[in-house]
């Protein structure tokens, strides 16, 4: 005999962990697969875990700021604890911008949500971050361009905001959450492998449970989509890519560790630092280290691929050095290791960096793809967005018509779904991982 619940998430990493405890502590039976080993043993488990609002949109300011509250009230949002929690570490953000940078349009989406932000200009940089070489290097480029070393020149401005931050074990966070799922009566099973999508035989097209490669199958009228760098394949394998105007693709990704130079670690006057002008981010780590990593400049290539799977955990020279160098060109006192440090993982990206929270045109089948590189910060909010949107289509809702719109609860604002419409034409981000 099949199982049977009410719901099936695939994928048991951070955002799959939020969907099934929402999912169950509202009343739904859930099975949650994942065909790892471990709970957020995916690309969760390499995730920067940035806490920041400079999104381009206002959907994306309003989810990072209502999440941030969620965060930093970890133990209440999880309404059950067994054991060690991850922890959010405030961290002030400075994005130093590009000559081309919409600061207006940043700005007033800060002031819209009530982020409260700082301009400086390069005096007051210098003086709030003196570790910090405060010169213009635009445009970004690779260690191998004849001009990598040439001097700064001109103005750097830069938005700071107090407030950011980052969690300082992601892997745990999405354990922290599975428990608290676990609590409720959801059924966890690792290395569980999906094979197919059930689908009914009524004139309706709907899905109606999962097969695993074991043979076994699980029944339930609502699956949703978590599965991070796998979801393009299971999108494809649910046949529902025909109608998005936005999908997926895996992206090879690397994030460097390094030794924080003085006046620059966690608790010692140093920030998370997202630089346009030099094309890189870091961010300080409790016990001495930085991590850095890159935001998508135009000198830097896309790595894709089909297979996320057969990627290689181990970090390139040339990518290091297009990172880590030009961290130094800002932190002129930053110690580059003799060889790459770090760990590389597969994203989930679309082509504007925007995450898709939606309903599909299989009915019962939701995603929430999208979701890598900037979006964990966004996990605890990510659980409700996904039982508001299955309660109101399962309900009869018309979502792709009207979009739903949830209540923040902590900071009092409205956000609107249909911002991360699967069928959106287009979002006016950076394209970019920052969003």
């Amino acid at each position: 005999m099949p199982d049977v619940a009410d719901a099936v998430v695939i994928g048991a990493g951070v955002m799959g962990a939020s969907i099934a405890l929402e999912l169950q502590r509202a009343g739904r039976s859930v099975v949650v697969v994942d065909k790892g080993d471990a709970v957020g043993g995916g690309s969760t488990s390499s995730s920067s875990a940035v806490v920041r609002f400079n999104f381009s949109t206002l959907a994306g300011v309003v989810a990072a700021w209502e999440s941030k509250h969620r965060w930093e009230a970890w133990a209440e949002h999880l309404g059950h604890v067994a054991g060690p929690l991850a922890r959010f570490h405030r961290s002030p953000m400075v994005l130093l911008e590009s000559p081309d940078f919409g600061r207006r349009e940043a700005t007033a989406l800060l002031t819209e949500v009530g982020v409260p932000h700082e301009l400086l200009d390069e005096d007051g940089l210098a003086a709030r971050f003196p570790a910090m070489d405060t010169g213009r290097f635009f445009p970004p480029r690779r260690p191998d361009d004849p001009h990598f070393g040439d001097a700064p020149r001109g103005r750097l401005d830069a938005i700071l905001i107090e407030d950011g931050g980052f969690i300082d074990d992601p892997q745990l966070a999405a354990g922290n959450l599975m428990d608290a799922a676990r609590h409720h009566g959801a059924d966890v099973r690792l290395r569980a492998k999906v094979v197919g999508l059930e689908v009914g035989s009524s004139r309706e097209r709907r899905v109606s449970g999962i097969r695993l490669a074991d043979g076994s199958t699980v029944e339930a009228p609502v699956v949703v989509n978590a599965a991070g760098p796998w979801s393009g394949a299971l999108d494809h394998m649910a046949g529902v890519t025909g109608d998005m105007a936005v999908t997926t693709r895996p992206l090879r990704q690397e994030v460097h560790v390094v030794e924080a130079p003085a006046g620059f670690t966690h608790g010692d006057g140093g920030a998370m630092i997202a630089d346009l002008d030099l094309g890189f981010y870091s961010r300080p780590h409790p016990g001495g280290t930085l991590l850095v990593g890159g935001v998508e400049s135009d000198c830097d290539p896309l790595e894709w691929v089909d297979d996320p799977d057969a990627i290689s955990p181990t970090p390139t020279v040339a990518c290091f050095q297009a990172q880590v160098w030009r961290a130094a060109r800002r932190l002129p006192d930053l110690a580059i290791p003799l060889r790459p440090t770090g760990l590389a993982g597969a994203y989930d990206v679309t082509p504007d960096w925007m995450p898709v929270y939606d309903r599909t045109s299989l009915d019962g089948f939701y995603v929430a793809i999208g979701t890598s590189g900037n979006q964990f910060k966004n996990a605890p909010l990510v659980g409700e967005v996904i039982r508001e949107l299955v309660d109101a289509c399962e309900s009869g809702h018309d979502h792709d018509a009207e979009p739903v719109r949830i209540r923040c609860r902590h900071t009092g604002h409205d956000l609107d779904l249909g911002a991360f419409s699967r069928l959106r034409a287009h979002s006016p981000t950076t394209g970019t991982v920052l969003g």
